[in-house]
C-alpha cells in the first residue's frame, strides 16, 4: 500500500505479522519460533517501536514482544500514515 511516500521510515526492519502466523492455523507461531524472528534482527535487546501503516498490523508484533518478555516496546499507533506526511521525517526505499 501507498501512503503518500514510497520506502519505510530510515532504520527500521521488517517483522511482518503475517510472518507471526502458522499459515495453516492461523495461529501465532510457536514462542521459540517468534523469538527466533525477533532475535534475527536485534529487536530483543534494544528498545522497539512498532509500525505499520496505520498501527493495526504493528500491534501483534509489540503484543508478541511484551509477551516473550521484552521490557520496551511501544506501538507507533498512527504508523506510517502519519510518518509520511511530513516530508522532514526520513525515509528509506529499498
Amino acid at each position: 500500500m501507498q501512503y503518500g511516500r514510497p520506502g519505510r521510515i530510515a532504520g527500521s526492519v521488517n517483522v511482518a505479522a503475517t510472518n507471526l502466523l502458522d499459515p495453516a492455523s492461523n495461529a501465532f507461531l510457536s514462542a521459540d519460533d517468534l523469538r527466533a524472528k525477533f532475535e534475527s534482527v536485534g529487536a530483543m535487546d534494544r528498545k522497539v517501536i512498532t509500525y505499520c501503516g496505520g498501527g493495526i498490523a504493528a500491534s501483534a508484533d509489540a503484543l508478541i514482544l511484551t509477551m516473550l518478555g521484552h521490557k520496551d516496546v511501544k506501538l507507533y499507533d498512527a504508523s506510517l500514515s502519519e510518518w509520511v506526511k511530513d516530508p522532514s521525517l526520513p525515509m528509506e526505499v529499498g
